[in-house]
């Protein structure tokens, strides 16, 4: 995770003691789209600790619905892991 410059040293390093209660590692996601393999998402390494606040932005395209559906585990990366409270989500079942 990209930690914005104006964020004082003191709690930088407070963000990184914290736990991890999302974790996205090498996320990927490819669709095809006739014979085209359109790249969604291409290698998205992420950490967000418990009480930080997170936005997701970009143009129209960017793969913002992709990223939310793949850690929502709407749907499942091509490669890659997300990992919720210490759960691989794709390990879970659905109900």
């Amino acid at each position: 995770m990209t930690i914005p410059q104006d964020v004082n040293a003191s709690e930088r390093s407070d963000a990184r003691s914290r736990p991890a209660v999302v974790e996205s590692r090498d996320l990927a996601r490819n669709y095809l789209f006739g014979k085209e393999v359109v790249h969604a998402l291409c290698g998205v390494t992420f950490d967000i600790a418990e009480g930080d606040w997170v936005a997701i932005v970009g143009p129209s395209g960017c793969g913002k619905s992709t990223l939310l559906n793949l850690l929502g585990a709407i749907d499942r990366p091509t490669r890659g892991s997300v990992v919720i409270n210490g759960t691989d989500v794709a390990g879970m079942v659905d109900r």
